[in-house]
């Protein structure tokens, strides 16, 4: 399986790895912690959302960034912060401290995310990237299974503090793999690459279209995400161990379909594969409304996350093969916007709808903004847009 990928892209692997770690240590259960130090639902959204606002401002930015310094060098500073602010935070006592704590948290990964998407889109070709992206992707659901996990029994047994410690030791050993990526030259200079051209030619409609599609999909989980905690240690009074399960699961599954979406994705084409996974997902949420046991939720949650989870090859490979070579990072760059810009709205959303309405809206609020999704990914292409350098 390995073997296809590179020694860039083996190190980029095992980095991914750690850095995916630390953040399923540390964020499906966060709205818990939050609640914790007296944080009500609303304000828990809002610590959230506020956080994930930086982060989107700041995911062009990072793309263009690169484009100039290079990705290994965002990629360590990324770890760098990560580490820093994962220490401070297991000494944070109330939530208006962990504020901007969490802010600064949430704007290093900013910088990771564009950077890994490029290396990999530069260390493979168009024929195998799909599935180099399933392989590359593994690494982040790999992490989780066992963070997540990993989590909920410190917080148990130990406290927050403890997870907050543990994740700030992976971060500072992740640095050494950082170090082994061999530092590559920027491959896109001052001419191109820049923020104007993105809005030239037929570039604009292209990244519009995978911008709102990802905006609808992730503020449809986000909302989620927030909720899910919440809603199951109010109704069904679970630990966080049990919590924990339902991250755990999600990632097991990912774990487990990474690789084959990205083969079946190639053998199927992109848009077919993305459109097909993608149209259960907003009945498997709306039926949260009428499921009263939470091991059934559990089943229904984790095949609606799997199913979104095996369109990431497909997607990125759709986006990477769409705009020419000297804007990938770029591109990358407004595509994670759209996404983090729906994580920062999906959980002011679900928190909207779960004090004011009742209980399991959220749920049938992300159903019927995925079906929107859904109707939108018609507008996705299967074209590839030749490099104008």
């Amino acid at each position: 399986m390995f073997e296809v990928l590179n020694r860039n892209l083996r190190y980029l692997f095992i980095l991914n790895t750690a850095f995916g770690f630390t953040v399923h240590l540390v964020t499906p259960l966060f709205p818990l912690f939050l609640s914790n130090l007296g944080a009500t639902p609303s304000e828990n959204a809002w610590v959230i959302s506020l956080a994930g606002l930086v982060a989107t401002s700041l995911m062009l930015p990072a793309g263009l960034l690169m484009d100039r310094i290079g990705k290994r060098t965002l990629l360590l500073s990324s770890l760098v912060v990560n580490m820093v602010i994962m220490f401070i935070l297991s000494n944070a006592e109330t939530w208006q401290q962990v504020l901007p704590l969490f802010i600064v948290y949430s704007a290093s990964g900013a910088l990771f995310m564009p950077a890994r998407m490029a290396m990999i889109t530069d260390n493979s070709n168009k024929d195998n990237r799909a599935s180099i992206f399933g392989i590359m992707n593994t690494s982040w659901p790999l992490a989780g299974v066992v963070s997540t996990l990993i989590s909920g029994y410190l917080i148990e047994t130990a406290g927050w503090k403890q997870v907050f410690l543990v994740g700030s030791a992976i971060n500072a050993i992740s640095i050494l793999p950082s170090l082994r990526i061999e530092k590559q030259e920027p491959m896109r200079d001052s001419a191109g690459g820049g923020f104007k051209e993105l809005f030239k030619g037929d570039v604009a409609p292209v990244l519009l279209t995978f911008f709102i599609y990802g905006i609808l999909m992730t503020t449809a989980m986000g909302g989620v995400n927030l909720i899910i905690p919440l809603y199951l240690d109010s109704r069904f009074a679970l630990t966080a161990s049990q919590i924990a399960l339902f991250f755990t699961a999600q990632n097991m599954l990912s774990l487990v379909t990474q690789i084959p979406s990205g083969k079946v994705a190639a053998r199927f084409g992109m848009k077919r594969t993305v459109l097909t996974l993608i149209t259960m997902i907003p009945f498997l949420y709306a039926s949260w409304h009428f499921v009263g046991d939470w091991r059934i939720m559990l089943v229904l949650n984790t095949i609606a996350f799997g199913l979104w989870s095996m369109t990431w090859p497909a997607t990125l490979t759709l986006l990477s093969n769409s705009v020419p070579d000297e804007l990938v990072g770029a591109a990358f760059g407004v595509n994670i916007t759209g996404n983090r810009l729906g994580f920062t709205l999906g959980p002011l959303i679900g928190s909207y709808f779960y004090i004011n309405y009742f209980q399991t809206a959220p749920f049938l609020a992300s159903g019927a903004i995925c079906l929107l999704a859904v109707l939108f990914a018609f507008r996705l292409k299967d074209t590839v847009k030749e490099s104008s350098g």
